[in-house]
């Protein structure tokens, strides 16, 4: 099934007991209540689990499994090598679909967005396991993968065909395909960025390649239905428009740290997210040498932009909107990571694992690391 893979012993109860009848929509329930939040990649209001591809049919399931109280430590420990199973099985599927002709024509654009769905919830759903093979293989193998993948579909460039408006049922679902490709984009690169910040992989994606635009804020995603869209969209009409993510983050390299930014309050937690990661891709790529031209001090000034940006937005969330952030809240985290590491490097004669460039499939330097800085900068 890949690197460091071991196939199980099988035992067709454990199976039967994860892939019971019963489960099915519990297990979908909970991934949509849980798991959804962290990656809001599937559009729930058109979710559709009789019509859905298999392979994120089974993504969502065992993402929802993953998330459930309801398993025993026996089921859990059976449902994990389903999930290699299930993961070899996914990848396979991401690899046909370069010889699917015209895999983004609109015949073929919701399978192919489909599977590559459901790879990235399968890649964060194996991340998140306390093992190193199956982070290596995530990292050396279906990741470069997924990313290729949706390169070769031109995805990193997609520009929406019109911004938000009142529409009809027809044009909803048109931009809701539109935007569920613009999602795995957006996603791929907080994948990619993960795998940077956590385990110092150089990065596969560049943010100068990211030519798309930004995701839709989330109440216009999770919207109901063409006519809640509509009355939403209306009230985001005033909004300027973001600009792609590389030319966000350029500006917040040169822009001075007092003066207005145009685009600010268009900007959701959402997008801070995926332009936090976008700073600390810049921040280790600048690090390790690879992008000379930038120094320290541009990375600072984009982090403290950010931060200005950042503290206004969640300032105007109400508590029930901050909860349902998901993988945004912690957003923050990652500004006063990259904060840290930039007032480290600035030390003579402190030197951490962490701070070099070599890839790794072992957290413990970042631990080790945030723990110091705990100690020394709390």
């Amino acid at each position: 099934m890949g690197l460091g893979s071991e196939t199980p012993e099988f035992d067709i109860m454990q199976l039967t007991a994860v892939f019971g009848v019963s489960n099915i929509s519990a297990f979908i329930s909970v991934f949509f209540h849980a798991f959804h939040w962290h990656l809001p990649i599937v559009h729930s209001p058109s979710f559709d689990p009789g019509t859905v591809a298999k392979p994120l049919l089974l993504a969502i399931f065992l993402a929802g499994a993953a998330y459930s109280t309801t398993m025993d430590d026996t089921t859990a420990s059976s449902s994990s090598w389903v999930v290699d199973v299930a993961e070899e099985y996914i990848f396979r599927q991401v690899s046909h679909l370069a010889m699917v002709p015209s895999p983004m024509d609109p015949a073929n654009l919701l399978p192919t967005v489909q599977t590559l769905q459901s790879a990235l919830i399968i890649e964060m759903l194996q991340f998140a396991r306390d093992d190193l093979s199956t982070r290596r293989r995530i990292r050396i193998i279906r990741h470069p993968c997924l990313v290729s993948t949706v390169r070769s579909l031109g995805i990193f460039q997609l520009k929406r065909s019109t911004i938000p408006n009142v529409c009809d049922d027809l044009t909803w679902r048109n931009l809701v395909a539109e935007e569920m490709c613009l999602r795995i984009a957006s996603w791929a690169f907080l994948a990619d960025g993960f795998l940077t910040v956590c385990l110092k992989n150089h990065p596969a994606i560049s943010i100068f390649e990211m030519d798309c635009n930004f995701p839709w804020s989330a109440d216009l995603w999770e919207a109901e239905s063409a006519s809640a869209f509509s009355k939403i969209a209306a009230k985001h009409s005033t909004e300027l428009p973001l600009p792609p993510l590389w030319e966000v983050a350029t500006q917040l390299l040169e822009i001075p740290k007092t003066a207005p930014i145009s685009w600010s309050l268009s900007i959701s937690a959402e997008h801070l997210l995926i332009l936090i990661y976008a700073i600390n891709s810049l921040a280790f790529q600048t690090r390790a040498g690879l992008l000379p031209y930038l120094k320290a001090d541009k990375i600072r000034l984009a982090a403290e932009n950010w931060k200005r940006i950042w503290d206004s937005v969640i300032g105007s969330l109400g508590d029930d909107q901050y909860l349902h952030l998901g993988y945004p809240k912690h957003a923050e985290e990652l500004w006063w990571l990259l904060k840290a590491t930039l007032d480290v490097a600035e030390q003579s004669g402190i030197n951490f694992p962490y701070l070099d460039s070599t890839a790794t499939d072992d957290m413990g330097s970042l631990n080790e690391f945030i723990q110091w800085c705990h100690r020394n900068f709390s």
